[in-house]
């Protein structure tokens, strides 16, 4: 009788164990929502200089009316040796406490990204409330802070402005990524090397941090996605925009849609043609000691703009931009690759392909590999459809017209 009336003190127990409050809860009124911060090269070496973007909610509230007099987020920065260091030193000057769950972006300065960013991610694995599928960006011609300073339109924080504009021109035009601090670190961790987007201030920095800034049309400052920055050993070593970028984009496999303008008879980039399909696949192998790359695109778009007549009934015009439409497509994807040969970075993933399709010929060149990998030779095939043709065949435009 005394065995069991103890078993039911240690039930009670427990179940009233179960039964307490959060114990390490928070009122939303003592936290600071950061929705994005930056991280850049402190005054003294070793040592980050990390802005936080936090939300304003009198500015931001929708249910009681935003107020007009406040900007929309309050930028606090702190240096320290470690990320966190400088996270909790902000405690000095903010008056509720950083709270980190909404974080939707990450902006690295570029003095910074070109000294090294390899060794400032493991806060975010070990954190609870840092967030791994936060967007990842890297600063041009400006530090991470002046970045996230800028008040933009439209989006009341800035960060997720930030963000949607990644995601936009990387969904539409191509020439951008969207890198997480997941990927990041896998890439890091990685046989390859990698790339993270750009992004840049356009017009006044000084006047992007007013509230004066939106009582426009247009603004005097904005930010602005701009190409693929591309790291070696964790270290910024250079810039790829353009067709260079989109050819990057192409081999990883990650186009989603994008718009090329190409050539027909004597007239130069006069068709406009969506590509809305597109799928890249990679084959790495060993010949004689050195790598060979084949890779494979099929790709299917329709005809969404002529600048002189094409007769688009035929199916010989049709199959003239198709070819059109190959060369261009391989000829970025080969300015990409050779860009990326010089600079010996495999920012394409060709390295781990290798690994794990044959291990037995990457341990045989792993130790020599960024130079074998600048000597590699280059095989691309492309597989161009042209599907439609939009809501017309023939254009309005006379055959004969200049």
């Amino acid at each position: 009788m005394r065995v069991k009336w103890i078993l039911r003190s240690v039930i009670y127990f427990v179940m009233l164990s179960l039964l307490t409050s959060c114990w390490n809860s928070r009122e939303l009124g003592e936290l600071g929502i950061v929705s994005g911060f930056g991280i850049d090269k402190g005054p003294n070496k070793d040592e980050y200089r990390v802005t936080f973007q936090v939300v304003n909610p009198s500015a931001t509230a929708t249910s009681t009316g935003a107020s007009k007099n406040h900007p929309p987020v309050t930028i606090y920065s702190s240096t320290d040796t470690t990320v966190f260091g400088a996270l909790r030193k902000t405690s000095k000057k903010a008056a509720r406490q950083l709270f980190f769950a909404h974080t939707q972006l990450v902006v690295i300065g570029e003095s910074l990204a070109r000294s090294g960013i390899n060794d400032i991610f493991d806060v975010f694995e070990r954190s609870h409330e840092l967030r791994l599928n936060s967007l990842v960006l890297v600063s041009r011609d400006a530090d991470a802070a002046s970045i996230l300073k800028v008040i933009l339109p439209i989006e009341s924080l800035p960060a997720m402005g930030i963000v949607k504009k990644n995601k936009n021109t990387a969904g539409v035009w191509g020439e951008n990524r969207d890198v997480n601090i997941f990927e990041l670190i896998n890439g890091i961790t990685g046989e390859s090397d990698f790339v993270i987007s750009g992004v840049r201030i356009n017009g006044d920095e000084q006047e992007g941090m007013k509230l004066s800034n939106l009582d426009q049309t247009e603004v005097k400052a904005l930010v602005v996605m701009s190409g693929l920055g591309v790291f070696k050993d964790g270290k910024l070593v250079d810039w790829m925009d353009g067709p260079k970028a989109r050819g990057t984009v192409w081999v990883q496999d990650k186009i989603k849609e994008t718009s090329i303008n190409i050539d027909y008879k004597n007239k130069k980039k006069s068709v406009s043609v969506d590509i809305n399909l597109s799928k890249t696949k990679v084959k790495v192998k060993i010949r004689e000691g050195i790598p060979v790359f084949d890779i494979h695109i099929k790709e299917k778009g329709i005809v969404n703009e002529t600048k002189s007549f094409v007769d688009l009934s035929k199916g010989d015009e049709i199959l003239k931009l198709e070819v059109s439409l190959a060369e261009q497509t391989k000829k970025e994807v080969t300015q990409a690759v050779e860009t990326a040969q010089r600079m010996q970075t495999d920012i394409f993933n060709f390295a781990n392909e290798l690994k794990r399709t044959n291990p037995k010929a990457w341990k045989s060149v792993e130790k020599d590999w960024p130079a074998l990998f600048a000597k590699g030779k280059l095989n691309v095939h492309i597989d161009a459809y042209i599907r439609s043709t939009g809501m017309r065949l023939k254009p309005y435009l006379k055959e004969n017209s200049k």
